[in-house]
């Protein structure tokens, strides 16, 4: 005689037991300067409690790749108080949709890097970053894999040929 048990996911139940102030403090290197997050599927509930912790006082770089962050995460990223160490921002392979959120912030005085590639950008979030002029110190942006034209990738290395590097392919 068989019996059936029912099987549980487990999927489910980790992803809603994060402990995310334990996460970070685990996720925190060189005495506070890199935050690295990659692969760790926050969400946009985990960048909304990062941004409302204090962990990112001292962080020069974060690296949120790989997250499932949407446009909602992006938009709590982009309204946080000035983080005025902040040089290098990475959040590749998120499904943030327009990143044009991102390029009118003003949360990042100092952002000399931001990688924003393979996160379904389309030509008007792209276009944004050409036309914000709130990254003063940028030096390198990375928009590759998105959904972006030629006509848009042209008008971008007109207006932000000044960079160090600009990925578009």
């Amino acid at each position: 005689m068989f019996v059936l048990l029912p099987i549980y996911s487990f999927s489910f139940e980790l992803k809603s037991s994060i402990y995310y102030d334990l996460l970070f403090k685990k996720s925190l290197k060189r005495n506070g300067k890199i935050l690295n997050l990659s692969g760790k599927k926050i969400g946009d509930k985990g960048v909304k409690h990062l941004v409302s912790s204090s962990y990112l006082v001292r962080v020069e770089k974060i690296d949120l790749r790989y997250n499932e962050i949407t446009v909602v995460g992006a938009n709590f990223l982009a309204v946080i108080s000035p983080l005025s160490q902040l040089k290098s921002l990475i959040l590749r392979h998120n499904i943030l949709g327009d990143a044009g959120t991102m390029a009118r912030s003003s949360s990042f005085p100092s952002l000399e890097e931001m990688q924003l590639g393979w996160t379904e950008t389309r030509d008007a979030g792209a276009l944004a970053f050409g036309s914000s002029g709130g990254f003063k110190k940028l030096k390198k942006l990375d928009l590759r894999g998105n959904f972006i034209s030629n006509k848009t990738k042209e008008e971008l290395r007109k207006s932000l040929g000044h960079l160090k590097t600009l990925k578009l392919f």
